[in-house]
């Protein structure tokens, strides 16, 4: 099958017969060569975003119960306490080698 493209501008949709396109193109098997080789977990594990400036990591929701006194230490520091919290959790994971240093 020849490869199909398809540019959308902001605002438009796309046609019922591009999106099942998608849709079905997502179950054929991908078809590895010498120039797009099928890459191994380290390999993909050492990607990293092309301009890191525009690079945002997935947060999610949680329910994490902290000391008090350490959560009230954080709040004392001002707006953006959750972002310092989660600062010091990269760093820690880091520490301990839970996560490879990036």
């Amino acid at each position: 099958m020849a490869i199909k493209t398809m540019t959308l501008n902001p605002g438009d949709q796309p046609s019922k017969e591009e999106i099942e396109d998608i849709r079905t193109s997502a179950k054929r098997p991908v078809k590895y060569s010498k120039d797009a080789p099928k890459l191994t977990p380290k390999e993909l594990s050492e990607f990293r975003p092309a301009n890191p400036e525009y690079y945002k990591p997935r947060k999610e929701l949680i329910s994490l119960r902290l000391d008090a006194v350490l959560l009230d230490a954080f709040k004392s520091t001002g707006k953006g306490y959750q972002k310092r919290i989660n600062e010091a959790l990269w760093k820690g994971a880091k520490e301990l080698g839970i996560i490879p240093p990036q």
